[in-house]
């Protein structure tokens, strides 16, 4: 079952500019960072209640990449997607150490759907090193 809107995902042009003004100007502390190649290209800003704002940097920033939603067994909700022809990737273990597994709706909007581990660095802390491209 979901139990809540996860984080929404930004795309960013400048990652510093983007760390004053959220986690210093608006106060929201910084619950991990993505490193890429030893240089920051990413953080989670803590909302509290369990929810966050992802952020990437990126050349050309297009606004919110994707939203997540956080449930309580990605398993079941898998399963259930899939009995009414609703296409998920199969559930992974992020970098980040939390299940995820992907889809998208009728119109092509990508979202994600998370279950937390006890080694989530949502909660934990630490660093992520980004592995995509």
């Amino acid at each position: 079952m979901i139990t809540r809107l996860a984080h929404i995902c930004l795309q960013v042009k400048d990652m510093e500019r983007t760390l004053r003004f959220y986690r210093d100007g608006l106060g929201f502390p910084v619950a991990f960072t993505f490193v890429k190649k030893g240089d920051l290209g990413g953080a989670y800003f803590s909302l509290g209640n369990r929810s966050f704002l992802e952020v990437f940097q990126v050349d050309n920033p297009g606004g919110i990449q994707h939203f997540c939603l956080e449930c309580d067994d990605i398993d079941d909700f898998i399963a259930k997607a899939a009995a009414k022809g609703i296409a998920c990737t199969p559930k992974e273990l992020g970098g980040d150490h939390t299940w995820q597994s992907w889809l998208r709706d009728p119109d092509g909007n990508a979202f994600e759907i998370h279950q937390y581990t006890g080694k989530s660095l949502h909660f934990t802390g630490g660093e992520c090193e980004i592995t995509w491209s």
